[in-house]
């Protein structure tokens, strides 16, 4: 019998809602030292400790423009084009992914941690990663859609950031 073979990321999709002013993700490794009922800042007292985490691809965050929205994120290995074509935003992130899976968080999270609920995990191959998150307009009153692409990658990215990247979603001037 031939062995089966997983893909690295099917199509997954979780929902967020009203998640603060960042979208965060991480391999549950990656969090190690976040328990349950604290505070980020307890162990990460320095504002550009998420940045760190972020640029050496222990976590992925995107800043939201609208923080109490609720957001719908698509997670794929395969770039539709279409998605890059009507994205008003895109940024590019580097990820570490351990234990085949991926944790969505909002940033309020990090102000009362606990166990990312399982409807918010995404199952990704192990390995490094490089993603692109799209931002696409959507019409008043529906969800804000992000669409993250991972792409696996030999090297994370060197990304060197100085803050949270951020996607505005506006609409294309094309």
């Amino acid at each position: 019998m031939a062995k089966r073979v997983r893909q690295a990321l099917n199509d997954q999709v979780a929902e967020l809602q009203a998640p603060g002013l960042m979208v965060l993700l991480y391999a549950p490794p990656a969090a190690s030292d976040l328990r349950d009922g604290k505070s980020y800042a307890t162990f990460f007292p320095d504002g550009h400790d998420l940045v760190d985490k972020l640029n050496s691809g222990e976590f992925a965050a995107v800043g939201v423009r609208w923080p109490r929205a609720d957001y719908l994120l698509a997670f794929s290995a395969t770039l539709d084009r279409t998605v890059i074509a009507r994205a008003s935003d895109h940024v590019r992130l580097g990820m570490r992914v351990t234990g085949n899976t991926v944790c969505v968080r909002g940033s309020d999270d990090l102000f009362c941690w606990s166990d990312c609920p399982h409807e918010q995990r995404i199952r990704v191959a192990d390995g490094l990663y490089e993603v692109t998150a799209c931002m696409v307009p959507s019409p008043e009153h529906s969800l804000v859609r992000i669409f993250f692409h991972f792409a696996l990658v030999a090297a994370l990215p060197d990304l060197g950031y100085m803050s949270v990247p951020e996607l505005f979603g506006e609409a294309s001037l094309t």
